[in-house]
């Protein structure tokens, strides 16, 4: 670790928090306006160990938002060309490429390999697929989804024995959830995938040197149209679903 490339995060972290962060590893599924961004923020943080999966190409009409790519680069893999660029901003970082989706057969041996699990997709069946893969294999993790100016994240702490609410509890139905819908339905700004991406690496980040407050058992929502933010906090009920929790933060 080079105390000067780290120096802006090492003053707010401190030298332990970075040091966490260059013995983390994260494991992203999907490649798009999210997990692109949160890819880069990632690297550009001194992640130890990202892992990164998508099974698409490099589409012109998602430039407006997936900044990272370049008009010439249309028809390449996502994938490799988002972890050749991470590795240019970070050359001490490890990335690991998976140019293909990910499934519920094989997901948990490969998901099984990171601290971290982030979901960056616009499937809501991936979702409901990430939340159950966190669960079965014990890892914490980050849903996020975004629609037209806003977005919303929920965090996961991948145990079934504290009482924690999964993706699932908290969205029980896939339309629940305007984020989940494909952006060729909803249209998304790019403006509110940035958001959002720096919200979900944000939430890696924290849970690796333990500090802040997690989208845990509940839900963050921004609206970057109207500037409202919430807070949604929600308490397991004796059944496992989500209770309303008086706790609101805007």
């Amino acid at each position: 670790m080079t105390k000067n490339r780290y120096s802006r995060n090492i003053a707010c972290i401190g030298t332990e928090g970075q040091r966490r962060l260059s013995d983390a590893s994260v494991f992203i599924i999907g490649c798009g306006a999210l997990g692109g961004q949160v890819a880069m923020l990632l690297a550009g943080a001194g992640t130890g160990h990202i892992g990164i999966a998508d099974f698409d190409t490099i589409d012109i009409s998602n430039l407006q938002r997936q900044l990272f790519f370049a008009e010439a680069q249309a028809g390449q893999p996502k994938t490799a060309v988002i972890g050749e660029r991470m590795r240019q901003l970070n050359s001490t970082i490890r990335v690991d490429v998976y140019e293909r989706m990910i499934r519920p057969a094989d997901g948990p041996a490969i998901l099984s390999e990171y601290d971290f699990i982030i979901d960056a997709t616009d499937n809501p069946a991936t979702k409901y697929m990430t939340d159950r893969i966190c669960r079965q294999i014990g890892r914490p993790g980050c849903i996020g989804g975004v629609a037209g100016w806003q977005g919303q994240v929920v965090s996961v702490t991948g145990r079934t024995d504290d009482g924690s609410l999964g993706f699932a509890d908290i969205f029980p139905q896939p339309d629940a959830d305007p984020s989940m819908l494909p952006c060729e339905v909803t249209g998304v700004m790019g403006a509110a995938a940035s958001v959002i991406a720096s919200v979900q690496a944000s939430e890696a980040m924290k849970y690796f040197i333990g500090e802040g407050r997690r989208a845990v058992n509940g839900v963050v929502s921004i609206n970057l149209l109207t500037l409202e933010m919430h807070h949604f906090e929600f308490t397991p009920s004796a059944a496992g679903t989500p209770s309303p929790d008086p706790r609101e933060s805007q």
